[in-house]
C-alpha cells in the first residue's frame, strides 16, 4: 500500500483482528479500532507492519502517511490513538516527527519503526519521548509493543480521568457539600487506587 503524496488523500486500512479480551489486549478507547498512523515510504514495510498486527488479533484502522504535510494533517484529521513511524524518509526524518507529535499530542505513544537504527539513536530518541523502538528486520515484537503501549496509555488517561473526579469531589467539600463530597472522594481514591495498583502489577520487574 502506498502511502499518500502531497495533495493526495491518505489510504486508510481497516483490519478487524480477533476480539480483545484482556486489559492489556484492547484496542483503542472504549474497545473500539485502535487509529494507528503509519508514517512509512516504503508501502511493502508498511503493509507488513499492518500483516504483523493483523495476525497478532488486533483490532485496528491505519492510515499510511509519508510525507511532513500528510503526518501533520493527519494528527489531528485521523486523531491517531498511536504513532508507528519509520526513521528515515525522503525530506523528513521519524525524529521530526516525534518532535511534531510531541509538540501537538505528547499522551499519544510513538514507537520507531526502523530498519537501521542504533542503540544511541535509539536511546536518544526514547529520552526525547518515544516509548519503544522495533527493527524492521526483528519485527516478532511489534504487535505486544502497540498493544502494551495502546494499554499504558488508557490506563493514563483512566488515572487523570479519576484524578479529576477526585479533584471536583474535594472542591465539594470546599463548597460546604460535604455529604456529597465525602461520598464521592470515598468512591474515587478507591478507583484511584485500585487503578494504580493494577498499573503497578502491569509494570515489568526491572
Amino acid at each position: 500500500m502506498n502511502g499518500p503524496r502531497d495533495g493526495e488523500e491518505p489510504e486508510t486500512a481497516s483490519r478487524p483482528g480477533k476480539a480483545a479480551t484482556g486489559p492489556a489486549e484492547k484496542a483503542g478507547a472504549a474497545g473500539r479500532p485502535a487509529r494507528i498512523l503509519i508514517l512509512e515510504d516504503d508501502s511493502w514495510d508498511a503493509e507488513l507492519a499492518q500483516r504483523l498486527l493483523t495476525g497478532a488479533g488486533l483490532d485496528f484502522t491505519a492510515m499510511v502517511v509519508d510525507s511532513r504535510a500528510s503526518f501533520t494533517e493527519q494528527l489531528a484529521a485521523f486523531r491517531p490513538d498511536i504513532i508507528l513511524s519509520d526513521f528515515h524518509l525522503p525530506g523528513f526524518s521519524g525524529e521530526m516527527a516525534l518532535e511534531i507529535a510531541q509538540e501537538r499530542c505528547p499522551q499519544i505513544p510513538f514507537i520507531i519503526w526502523s530498519g537501521v537504527l542504533g542503540d544511541e539513536a535509539a536511546v536518544g530518541l526514547i529520552k526525547q519521548g518515544a516509548t519503544d523502538y522495533i527493527l524492521k528486520d526483528r519485527p516478532a515484537r511489534l504487535a505486544s509493543a502497540i498493544q502494551r503501549a495502546l494499554a499504558e496509555a488508557e490506563q493514563r488517561a483512566y488515572l487523570a480521568q479519576l484524578e479529576d473526579q477526585l479533584f471536583a469531589a474535594q472542591r465539594l467539600a470546599s463548597l460546604g457539600q460535604l455529604a456529597a463530597a465525602e461520598e464521592a472522594v470515598s468512591r474515587t481514591r478507591q478507583k484511584l487506587a485500585a487503578a494504580r495498583r493494577q498499573a503497578t502489577a502491569a509494570d515489568p520487574p526491572p
